[in-house]
């Protein structure tokens, strides 16, 4: 009976012994709330489809994370209504002028003459109508004259139809004081809102407008600084942006994060190579600001060589560095940030829409 002693030995050290130890914990983002960077579409798909139209955000929906959040950069129509357009001007990018052929119009836009169509010159019913164009003539045509021109209400509809699933919307209000000369306050259309509303977050490169939004917005909404070039003038403090970067107190008094170009995270040189990361998103993190990137685009002419024309390695350079990480990527292609992103770490009790969830 002694002989068998070893062979029970054997069949515990099998079932017991040999069992494989624990993965060891996956280690935690470096953004500012331990949670991965979130990918955010400008306008949906737009490196593919016009962007902010019907087809861009469900496509963007359709292909990234699950919790990827639609950005709508916000124009106004002469009775107030809400449009996700990129530009100011719609005539880049749509067939607008084709439609209302001599409705062109030349306004002062910080401090500067504009000529174009824009959307406070048309009636929310007429701005339906128009039709959208892909802007980044390099990009295919393939779904010009397709798409029409979206409210912010028609992109609720259709984040709200995805039902179970996390997608929300970012609102960009770039030009609030030029809307506010015209009798049209992004002010008072922000805090209108309804509250089934999915948006988390609204931004704007504008001090004193986000400035007055500060304890008036729903507690669910992030206030974001949106920084434009250094040497740009911002239009309300008249300071530079690249002063008010140096700044960023002032901005943590009302924000809870800001929105840069990517270069100023990670310059470039003239030759196109990278210069070592600049101190900017610790910096803002130590004061409890989030930091987002925008300016990402498979098809960016600027990217730095350093990544080979391979859109996913720039995305790993500003999420899994071993320094930093941004809180989330404002990006044309938002299926290659999830992508870039999604590979990383486990992600347990989300919702099933994406491979990387």
């Amino acid at each position: 009976m002694g002989a068998r002693y070893p062979l029970v030995f054997l069949i515990l050290l099998i079932l017991h012994g040999t069992k494989a130890a624990p993965d060891p914990p996956v280690p935690g983002w470096l953004t500012l709330s331990g949670h991965r960077p979130l990918v955010i579409a400008r306008g949906g798909l737009s490196g593919v489809v016009p962007e902010s139209s019907q087809l861009a955000y469900s496509m963007a929906m359709g292909g990234s994370l699950c919790e990827v959040v639609l950005f709508c950069d916000l124009q106004f129509s002469s009775d107030g209504v809400g449009f996700c357009h990129g530009s100011l001007r719609l005539d880049n990018s749509s067939n607008i002028a084709e439609m209302f052929a001599d409705r062109g119009s030349t306004y002062q836009v910080n401090g500067r003459d504009v000529q174009g169509w824009f959307s406070l010159d048309f009636k929310s019913e007429e701005l339906h109508r128009v039709l959208l164009l892909q802007n980044v003539l390099s990009r295919s045509n393939t779904f010009d004259r397709t798409q029409e021109l979206l409210s912010l209400d028609n992109v609720v509809q259709s984040v709200l139809a995805q039902k179970g699933e996390l997608h929300v919307i970012w609102v960009n209000i770039e030009y609030n004081s030029f809307f506010l000369e015209h009798g049209l306050s992004g002010e008072d259309y922000i805090l209108g809102l309804p509250k089934e509303f999915p948006v988390t977050r609204v931004s704007s490169p504008e001090f004193a407008f986000l400035k007055s939004l500060s304890g008036k917005v729903r507690s669910d909404i992030k206030l974001i600084f949106r920084f434009l070039r250094e040497d740009l003038v911002e239009p309300t403090t008249k300071r530079t942006y690249g002063e008010l970067l140096k700044d960023l107190k002032a901005i943590k008094a009302f924000a809870s994060g800001i929105l840069v170009p990517k270069q100023f995270i990670w310059p470039q040189n003239k030759d196109m190579y990278l210069e070592p990361s600049t101190s900017l998103v610790k910096d803002a993190h130590a004061l409890g600001l989030e930091v987002y990137a925008s300016g990402f685009a498979n098809d960016d002419p600027c990217m730095s060589y350093n990544y080979s024309y391979d859109p996913s390695a720039e995305i790993l350079q500003y999420i899994d560095n071993s320094d930093f990480s941004v809180d989330g990527v404002l990006t044309d292609n938002p299926p290659t940030a999830s992508g870039a992103i999604g590979v990383h770490g486990t992600y347990q009790g989300q919702c099933i829409c994406f491979s990387y969830c």
